[in-house]
């Protein structure tokens, strides 16, 4: 994987699935300013319909759109795969149920004033990059 920062103030973004996961994806998506669009019968009580676009329904084939990112976040794995095989190659999507099956995935991120630090496992342990993203909340105030 290539490490990069992504500007997505104003581009679309794309989230399909409305659980816990989507929730947690589109409340990072909607601080950096993304317009968010999310597809799913229904919404996890953390996702703010009034700051988003709601399509309340399933996942259907032409969904994606100009989307610049796509999140597949269904229970689904089937709807995910579908997601993947329908988004074309210049669309990046994160399929949250099979990062072998993703173009990316997300890094924990810690922010200070005049610099980040992006932390990765390279997907195998998404609460392994939280922990250390902690450790080093407690250590930089030190430096």
């Amino acid at each position: 994987m290539y490490p990069v920062m992504l500007n997505i103030k104003n581009k679309p973004v794309v989230v399909v699935g409305g659980g816990k996961i989507a929730a947690r994806k589109i409340k990072g998506l909607l601080i950096e300013k993304a317009n968010v669009t999310v597809i799913s019968p229904s919404l996890h009580e953390d996702i703010d319909n009034q700051a988003i676009t709601w399509i309340k329904r399933c996942y259907q084939k032409g969904d994606l759109g100009d989307a610049f990112l796509v999140f597949a976040c269904t229970n689904q794995q089937d709807v995910n795969e579908q997601v993947m095989q329908d988004a074309p190659v210049h669309q990046l999507v994160n399929n949250t149920g099979n990062k072998f099956h993703s173009d990316f995935y997300n890094v924990a991120l810690l922010r200070q004033e005049d610099f980040s630090i992006s932390i990765s496992t390279d997907g195998l342990s998404p609460q392994r990059s939280k922990e250390i993203r902690k450790k080093l909340e407690n250590i930089l105030p030190n430096l």
